[in-house]
């Protein structure tokens, strides 16, 4: 079923926007990412968690964090999306995204894979990895994790 464009109208130019990423302090990220691991920083000092990670506690002003790895987390909502962003033309026809709260309480936003709709619940527990892209950029994966393991 076709919608009908409103009239009058007229089609808006492409845009397209690049820029270079400044990741000095969060290098850890993104190589973690390549290798398929998602990482929040915690406060040394008062333990707050970041995701995504960010090196300066703005809660108690110090810049001593170490980098934690985030495993699992819990579905709390996700949608199935039919039409493709600008940048994402190369993915499956229908795909799901998602955001997990995890253990540590900070919401991780990503992809739900190897699940049908269907069978996807808000509050079921997911693990949490990282792929590259066709388009050779990192995703956060989320994937159903089994019910009978520890």
């Amino acid at each position: 079923m076709s919608k009908t464009p409103e009239y009058p109208s007229m089609k808006s130019r492409t845009l397209t926007l690049t820029h270079d990423i400044p990741i000095s302090k969060t290098k850890t990220y993104w190589e973690g990412l390549k290798e398929g691991n998602v990482y929040a920083t915690k406060c040394k000092k008062c333990g707050e968690v970041y995701y995504p990670p960010q090196t300066d506690c703005p809660k108690c002003l110090t810049s001593d964090a170490e980098w934690i790895q985030l495993l699992e987390g819990t579905l709390e909502t996700f949608t199935q999306a039919y039409l493709k962003p600008q940048g994402f033309t190369y993915y499956e026809q229908n795909y799901m995204i998602a955001i997990a709260k995890t253990a540590e309480g900070v919401k991780v936003m990503g992809w739900l894979e190897d699940m049908d709709v269907k069978v996807a619940k808000v509050g079921m527990s997911v693990k949490i990895t990282a792929k590259t892209m066709p388009d050779g950029f990192p995703a956060i994966v989320f994937k159903p994790r089994s019910q009978n393991k520890p």
